[in-house]
């Protein structure tokens, strides 16, 4: 009887409880670098900015402000970046949550085998190599100051993906979720689209919510970021989790109910050419575009007839290719193709090269 009793006990309890982001309990170290000492280096402007727009909307989520540093431009110095991170590490307690996010320039060292990845600090300059702030120097923060239980790492910057690939080398201590504009071995565009879709994610856009239960989880959010970047920007971001962070875990609640077709990429006609475009509303049988890589100025609404899908072109793997890199074309071959996007290899590279790569960069070689 009794164990009949127990499992009838079991049967009315869950096997899991979703894990869900909580704003009460997370802290936010942000670092926006838009410009630098080195003049060199490609600079964004300061106006239209989505950062602060991710931070606003952490802010309205309920993340505290005295829970929130965010660094830009001058201010974000080596020295004060890492003094500020190990600043706000050291206040955290058991149970917490640290939102890591960056955007500016990163870096990766082709001349060594480790193919080591840095963020450049406001003042990061070739002829000091410590300028550089490591992705391992922030894990190494972590490992030593960090006590809390959780972590989400998110960068809009080249080879932003190393810190997926970093994460689960480090102490088990810490659950890490990791969303990056792009793969540790690619380079990221100067666009603002990555950081829109975390604060999409942040604010419950309907679009994350792909099975239209009412919650975005974080697997809901990188599989839109993927599809977004590929689509928009012809870069495929990064994911990963670790330790006890779930691919289920509620981000946001959802904050509403997308109209059909709402959301989906797609190709528009415009004077006899074909565009990429992604539609925002339906409304009376018409439906509101915005033509990708086209100022906002430009959206419409058009019949549906105007529209069709979206289909890339694409090379089997195992195709013997050429593939652009700098303005030079390399012997490669495609292991395989995911949105549109080619992953390749290098004749005669190290498979840390391995890269994921737009059409725009392939051609067939020459007989």
């Amino acid at each position: 009887m009794k164990i009949y009793a127990l499992l009838a006990l079991f049967c009315l309890v869950p096997l899991h409880a979703a894990d869900v982001f909580e704003p009460e309990k997370t802290w936010v170290f942000a670092a926006g670098i838009l410009n630098w000492e080195d003049k060199k280096l490609g600079t964004w402007p300061d106006e239209g900015r989505v950062d602060q727009v991710m931070i606003d909307a952490l802010k309205k989520r309920g993340v505290k402000e005295d829970r929130i540093v965010f660094i830009k431009n001058a201010d974000a110095t080596k020295e004060a970046l890492v003094k500020k991170f190990n600043e706000l590490l050291a206040k955290t307690a058991e149970g917490d949550t640290l939102l890591f996010y960056y955007a500016g320039h990163g870096g990766r060292d082709q001349n060594h085998d480790e193919r080591t990845v840095t963020l450049l600090c406001y003042d990061s300059r070739p002829k000091k190599p410590d300028s550089y702030w490591k992705v391992s120097e922030v894990f190494d923060s972590l490992d030593k100051n960090f006590k809390g239980s959780r972590v989400l790492l998110t960068a809009d910057c080249c080879h932003s993906g190393a810190l997926a690939d970093e994460a689960p080398k480090r102490s088990a201590r810490v659950s890490y979720g990791v969303l990056t504009s792009a793969h540790a071995t690619s380079r990221s565009t100067g666009n603002w689209t990555f950081t829109q879709c975390l604060v999409d994610m942040f604010q419950g856009n309907p679009l994350l919510d792909l099975d239209n239960n009412g919650q975005v989880t974080f697997q809901e959010a990188a599989r839109y970021c993927e599809e977004e970047m590929s689509f928009c920007e012809q870069q495929l971001s990064c994911s990963a989790t670790s330790g006890r962070w779930r691919s289920d875990t509620v981000m946001a609640q959802a904050s509403g109910k997308k109209a059909a077709r709402v959301g989906e990429r797609c190709e528009g006609e415009e004077a006899g050419t074909w565009y990429k475009v992604k539609i925002l509303d339906a409304k009376d049988g018409k439906l509101f575009i915005t033509w990708i890589g086209w100022e906002r100025k430009y959206d419409c609404w058009v019949e549906p007839a105007r529209l069709r899908p979206f289909k890339p072109t694409l090379y089997e793997g195992g195709t013997v290719v050429e593939v652009e890199w700098d303005g030079v074309w390399y012997k490669a071959k495609i292991l395989y193709n995911r949105l549109g996007m080619h992953f390749v290899h290098y004749e005669g590279y190290p498979s840390a090269d391995d890269e994921w790569v737009p059409v725009k960069r392939i051609r067939l070689p020459k007989k």
